[in-house]
């Protein structure tokens, strides 16, 4: 069994040496062949940019497009997209007819459209097109057409040549007698213009002629063949006339403009023989001067002849296989400016080939055997006898030795006889001593010396590989050898010895033990720089016989200094540049100042992201293997722009993708590997052509439409010309939303064409773009004039060498145009014209108005000034009113025998005061701040009782008064304030103007709707003139009161229409002269008519606490009366009422006084206080302020403050207890109500700290302390039970532990919970005790009680519990606790 094995490996070596050497051969063999073989075309079909198959004729036009006639309309091509032009549905008439037979350009832009029915030609700048039909031409089928040098049209048709004359835009038509008999009107199928300007015109089956402009002579040639069909005619550059047939092949004249020897050479296809014309049906003829063959393009395929070789055809066709192309008729055949060949055809579309001769030889192994099917060259290396190693896939080594040209596999070779198989090969090197290393992906490293047997290196027989993997291998100046696996690196010293790498410290926080290493190099200063694919690149400096001095330097994406972590190749050029290939992140060059690498890829617009290889050719040029083509790059000068080339497939390359370090440099020639086979090259040899980049703009679209499809008024307001003649563009303001296409007119390679554009204006910096994005996109440009500015590079990287400029105009917006601006001026003037007259009429009124407005506004400054005048002596009053109320109160009390007298002090009082708060009520309504609150209530008993308090003045008068409600109760909402103020004001003015023994009536009825009240009041008085009841109810309107011994402020009738219609109310006024007056008010009662913020079901007085005066009954005497007086602070700065209050108040209080806030802060600091009773308006420290500080602070918190003032408006209320104000007094008040109000704050005061000492379980927010105050009294209940259980808290530590002084404490505690500090510890312990008593139950002792809350005498515990709760703890327990078990 074993030898059978062993023959089988023999024979399969020997049939892999022989497949091999056929490969050379065979390949020999191909170089000395036809170049006719290597045509590869290109097909545009119906299945990418074409929509029919089948096309009759190709051209390209003067301006580079390529046209395509078919027999469905024809199309224009710009190397990416086909544009149909056809009469459809959507263009109907566009066409005489689809059916294009040729076409042809002359030099005024106008190409000319040979149809089945008529002549068409379109204007390329403008896009339209005219149409010719007979008897313009003398027939409507037009087969041919010729545009000349000196820019004649000729035209064929089914009935004769006609010739276009410019000037008169109509036909000569050359029949016989324009011929002299010559041409008849037959079938013209062909004409052709040679290199002498004759013109040659082949006919359906009438012969050959020639026309000759300078003798103005036709010739008529002898007949060509039997059916004298001439259907095509071309001029080779031998000047040799070629003429194809209907079915009788192809002709070469000879001596052709020797009419008398003339004669012809006919060459047809054969059966049997290929090299033979393909058909005899030639439909086209034309030639390839690089290649210098001819081309026939005939009914079965297309013939190549070389003119060296006449008579031997080369045959495409679909059959074919190695001459293959897709179709076989092909009707039309185009050389284009590039020397690339075209090929219209039926059944096939359009077909493209580039016919020059590769610039790289390509090396294909070819190995067809299914056992080795691969043709990809992993690794490439010309060792110093010029042989090629080549690492061959996955199947292991073969040499082609420089001396026989064959190649040989491994297995034939005798030094690897040793050797089973040999993997793939990642990496060769040949070492100073001849030796061959050859790295492989898991057979460790092979050792290759001519003569002798390879050696085999692996892990376990050397001390320098880390792993069998050897994918990189590199041997420095001093002869060491590196040595880089897929785990790690090592080196074989040139001493024999070998070491291995360990662990790299970065220096940067990273480290690693594992690296892929793919290549490596020695720097100038023999330093190491290592390529990984896991790590990016490492540097290595030091002495490797000193491993303490290495250190190691990381350039990855892990650290942000690469934008990849696989970096494939490294090189060091001739100028000391270090370069990196990458996967990923393309090209990077090192910058040895800054020690980064800078990416390079997008600066040097090089195609793809992977650099596998890199070497240099003599010159200092780069060559890149990448994944997108092979490129040339030149950056050899500082600060010159770096040159760039792009070689593709289409340039002879065996593929677009190079293998990664497949490649290697042997004196100037270059190889490179892929997975295609390889190529070599002379860099130094390559003669490239050199031609300029033809680009145009290609379309312009608005608003994604296409020019050529905007309705024809647009277009020619953008432009009168098409996108690609057109210098200018102009668009009105909203169009300003538009791209610009653009196309490189290069057909080889389109899609590797690159593009650069910018909108000067707009732009600064050039936009790099591709073929896939062959547009600038524009949006809301602002208007002005731009310039658009275009350049493209062709599929070699190589740039135009002029830039492509179209000025592109914004118009502004019509209100933004110049006549725009006229009209603006227009306007602007007129303006002026009425401003100017307006200013001088006001120059006029306004002496008139000014001393109206003085004199309005002296009036206003007077009532302003009465006004402010009767608020400030309002507040001024207010106090001696206080003091003189108090004064009468206090004459009461000492004179009780006077009471008549007192009575009329009171009432004149009561008036005074009713008069000032109606002006205060005034100044409200003035100022805005007059608010309504409204409550439920009985109306009618509300008026009934305003009544009776009016009668003492109604008496005095001797006036008959009379009240009437219907119904006696009317229930509703009302203000009672404002109500009040009103049914005043209105009797008190009845009774003023009313005489002794007259009347007045009041009255209270619904309104006619019952949401209403009506409020009469009527008197029989002097009445009011008609034209003095408009101005009744203004401001300071005064009656004769004169007449009526009265007085009057001006004030009263004004005030009660502000708070009518305040109440949503009406007012009205009926009276004659001698017949009296009433006043009607009408109010709503119901709620609807109110805003809720208006509405209050139920009165609350705005104070900050509820409190009850009336004493508890649990509490017979407060312990602080009881035993010495509390102590008062006044504030007052009016000394007469500040007397007068201590007067009062020091018969049952010590009493403390200052004038203003600040003396009283002097007195706080060093008296001790129970109430202060404060003036708001003060000077130095108001009264606000003063509340403000006291309930701010501390150590005084708690005293009770209440505030005294002549303010009596809801939001000055708000504001005093906001401050924290205890109770607010309005002036002027009641000296008896001022001490009851006294009485009862320190009675609550007392009552909130018998609260604390009856509370079992503390809950201070039930006490209702201030918020200060409250949070005070917190932290001592949870600072005395912290300590519960330390019998040494005292109240030193309880002072400092609160933070305060034994002073303070002693102050808050005592007034808060009426405790002084040892009883507060003491009553906190004890309730402390009835807690765990509870919680407990009967297993608690007394004694563990005792000191578990911090008492050391269980006795003394048990004393003061008794005092405390009145029964020792065991009966605390026996009644509470265990009653509470048995239940």
């Amino acid at each position: 069994m074993k030898n059978t094995a062993r023959t089988y490996i023999s024979l399969k070596k020997a049939y892999l040496f022989f497949v091999l050497l056929f490969v050379v051969v065979e390949s020999d063999a191909a170089m000395s062949h036809t170049i006719t073989s290597h045509f590869n075309f290109k097909q545009l079909s119906i299945f990418n940019s074409l929509l029919t198959d089948e096309v009759q004729k190709v051209y390209q036009d003067k301006d580079g497009f390529m046209w395509f006639a078919t027999r469905y309309g024809f199309f224009k091509y710009d190397g990416y997209k086909a544009t149909l032009y056809k009469s459809n549905l959507y263009s109907p008439g566009l066409l005489t007819n689809n059916n294009i037979y040729c076409l042809g350009d002359d030099n005024e832009f106008n190409l000319w459209i040979g149809t089945q029915e008529g002549l068409n030609v379109l204007n390329k700048k403008t896009g339209e097109i005219r149409k010719y039909l007979a008897p313009a031409i003398p027939n409507n089928a037009v087969s041919c057409l010729l545009v000349t040098r000196d820019n004649h049209l000729w035209v064929g048709t089914d009935s004769g040549l006609c010739q276009y004359v410019t000037e008169r835009d109509s036909f000569m038509i050359y029949g016989p007698e324009a011929s002299d008999g010559v041409l008849n009107y037959t079938a013209i199928k062909s004409l052709y213009e040679d290199s002498e300007g004759d013109l040659w015109i082949g006919t359906w089956d009438s012969g050959l002629y020639r026309y000759s402009p300078t003798k103005r002579k036709f010739y008529a040639y002898p007949p060509i063949n039997d059916r004298n069909s001439a259907h095509v005619i071309y001029e080779d550059c031998y000047k040799n006339i070629w003429v194809g047939s209907w079915t009788r092949g192809l002709f070469r004249l000879l001596n052709p403009k020797d009419m008398a020897n003339v004669s012809y050479v006919n060459y047809t296809h054969k059966t049997g023989d290929e090299t033979s014309l393909s058909d005899n049906i030639v439909y086209d003829i034309s030639e390839d001067t690089y290649t210098n063959t001819l081309w026939i393009g005939t009914r079965s395929g297309l013939s190549v002849m070389e003119y060296g070789k006449p008579g031997i055809f080369v045959n495409y066709n679909s059959k074919s296989s190695l001459y293959h192309i897709p179709c076989d008729e092909i009707n039309s055949i185009f050389r284009d400016s590039f020397g690339n060949m075209w090929l219209g055809s039926i059944g096939g579309g359009v077909l493209m080939t580039d016919t020059y001769e590769p610039l790289f030889i390509r090396h294909n192994l070819n190995l067809q055997d299914e056992e080795i099917s691969t043709t990809s060259v992993k690794a490439l290396f010309v060792d110093s006898e010029r042989n090629i190693w080549l690492g061959i896939g996955t199947y292991g080594l073969a040499c082609q030795e420089y001396t026989t040209g064959e190649l040989t596999l491994y297995s034939h070779m005798p030094e690897f006889a040793d050797i089973a198989s040999v993997p793939t090969i990642n990496s060769i090197i040949q070492r100073r001593n001849g030796e061959i290393w050859f790295g492989t992906y898991d057979g460790g490293l092979f050792i290759y010396r001519k003569g002798e047997k390879v050696r085999s290196l692996y892990p376990y027989n050397c001390d320098f590989l880390y792993s069998s993997c050897v994918s990189a291998l590199y041997e420095d100046e001093k002869g060491n050898c590196w040595v880089g696996t897929r785990g790690n690196l090592g080196i074989s010293m040139a001493d024999g010895t070998g070491y291995k790498f360990g662990m790299m410290d970065f220096g940067d926080g990273f480290s690693s033990d594992w690296l892929f290493v793919k290549d490596i190099i020695e720097d100038k200063d023999h330093s190491i720089w290592i390529a990984t694919s896991n790590y990016g690149i490492v540097h290595i400096t030091g002495d490797v016989r000193q491993p303490s001095t290495l250190k190691y330097r990381n350039y990855s994406f892990r650290n942000g200094k690469l934008l990849t972590n696989t970096v494939l190749c490294l090189y060091i050029d001739q100028f000391g540049k270090l370069w990196a290939g990458t996967e990923g992140g393309g090209l990077y060059l090192y910058d040895r100042k800054k020690q980064l690498f800078e990416e390079k890829n997008r600066e040097y617009n090089i195609p793809g992201d992977m650099v596998g290889s890199i070497e240099e050719d003599k010159r200092g040029n780069l060559w890149l293997g990448t994944n997108a083509g092979l490129v040339k790059l030149g950056v050899q000068m500082e600060g010159k722009e770096p040159a760039v080339r792009v070689y593709t497939a289409a340039d002879g390359l065996q593929d677009n993708f190079f293998i990664a370090q497949s490649s290697c440099n042997w004196n100037g020639e270059l190889f490179f590997g892929g997975y295609k086979g390889y190529n070599s090259f002379f860099p130094d040899n390559m003669e490239e052509r050199q031609y300029e980049v033809l680009f145009l703009i290609t379309d312009i679209k608005i608003y994604n439409r296409s020019f050529s499809t905007l309705p024809q008024e647009i277009r020619q307001q953008i432009s009168p010309y098409m996108p690609s003649f057109t210098e200018r563009i102009e668009l009105p303001y909203k169009y300003n939303n538009f791209s610009i296409e653009f196309a490189a007119l290069t057909y080889k390679n389109p899609e590797l064409n690159q593009y650069a554009y910018r909108l000067d204006g707009f732009e600064k910096e050039w936009q790099y773009t591709n073929a896939e994005r062959r547009f600038a996109n524009y949006n809301n440009l602002k208007s002005g004039t731009y310039k658009f500015q275009l350049k493209a590079a062709n599929e070699n990287g190589m740039w135009s060498g002029y830039i492509r400029e179209l000025t592109v105009v914004v118009l502004p917006p019509f209100w933004a145009t110049w006549w725009a601006y006229l009209i603006y001026m227009a306007i602007a003037l007129i303006i002026g014209f009425y401003l100017y007259r307006a200013a001088k009429n006001r120059i006029l009124l306004r002496n008139e108005l000014r001393l109206r407005n003085m004199e309005k506004a002296k009036a206003e400054e007077l009532n302003h000034a009465k006004l402010q005048f009767f608020t400030n002596i309002t507040h001024e009053l207010l106090t001696p009113l206080t003091i003189i109320s108090a004064t009468v109160d206090e004459l009461k009390a000492q004179a009780p025998n006077h009471d008549d007298l007192y009575v009329v002090m009171s009432s004149n009082i009561r008036r005074l005061i009713r008069l000032l708060q109606q002006i205060l009520e005034f100044r409200k309504a003035e100022t805005g701040n007059l608010k309504l609150r409204v409550s439920p209530g009985d109306i009618a008993a509300f008026v009934r009782n305003e009544a009776e308090s009016f009668q003492p003045l109604i008496k005095k008068r001797k006036i008959h008064f009379s009240v009437i409600c219907d119904p006696d109760s009317i229930i509703g909402y009302y203000d009672s304030d404002k109500l009040d103020k009103i049914i005043y004001n209105l009797l008190s003015n009845a009774a003023k103007y009313n005489c002794e023994d007259g009347y007045i009536q009041l009255n209270l009825s619904y309104a006619d709707n019952m949401d209403f009240i009506l409020l009469r009041i009527k008197d029989n008085g002097k009445g009011i003139a008609k034209e003095k009841q408009k101005t009744l109810f203004q401001r300071f309107y005064e009656g004769d009161y004169r007449k009526f011994n009265t007085i009057g402020t001006g004030i009263g009738l004004s005030l009660v229409k502000d708070l009518v219609e305040l109440h949503g109310g009406t007012i009205t006024v009926e009276s004659e002269i001698d017949r009296g007056t009433e006043f009607i008010v009408m109010l709503p009662i119901d709620r609807s008519y109110f805003e809720e913020e208006q509405i209050d079901d139920e009165v609350i007085l705005p104070v900050q606490k509820i409190i009850d005066y009336e004493e508890p009954e649990e509490i017979v005497n407060s312990t602080i009366a009881g035993n010495e007086a509390n102590t008062l602070l006044l504030v007052e700065d009016n000394e007469e009422l500040l007397q007068l209050m201590v007067k009062l108040l020091q018969r049952d209080y010590n009493v403390f006084t200052a004038e203003n806030g600040k003396e009283a802060v002097v007195v706080l600091d060093n008296e001790d206080i129970d109430l202060i009773v404060s003036d708001v308006m003060m000077p130095e420290m108001d009264g606000i302020e003063f509340c403000k500080y006291v309930k701010g602070k501390l150590e005084i918190s708690h005293i009770p403050v209440i505030l005294l003032t002549a303010k009596n408006k809801e939001e000055d209320r708000a504001e005093a207890y906001e401050v924290g104000a205890d109770a607010f007094i309005s002036k002027p008040f009641n000296l008896a109500v001022l001490h009851a109000r006294i009485r009862n704050l320190l009675k609550y005061k007392e009552r909130m700290a018998h609260d604390f000492k009856n509370q079992l379980v503390f809950e201070v927010k039930d006490l209702n302390y201030t918020s200060l105050d409250e949070d005070f009294m917190q932290r001592a209940i949870d600072c005395v039970n912290n300590h519960l259980d330390d019998c040494d808290f005292d109240q030193s530590l309880f002072a400092e532990e609160m933070r305060t002084s034994k002073s303070t404490l002693y102050k808050k505690l005592k007034f808060l919970a009426g405790l002084n500090t040892s009883a507060f510890i003491r009553n906190v312990r004890l309730k402390a005790a009835c807690r765990i008593m509870e919680e407990k139950g009967s297993v608690v002792r007394v004694s563990e009680l005792a000191y578990a809350v911090g008492f050391n005498d269980p006795k003394y515990f048990s004393s003061c519990f008794k005092k405390e709760f009145g029964m020792l703890p065991s009966e605390y327990i026996d009644r509470f606790i265990q009653n509470g078990e048995k239940e």
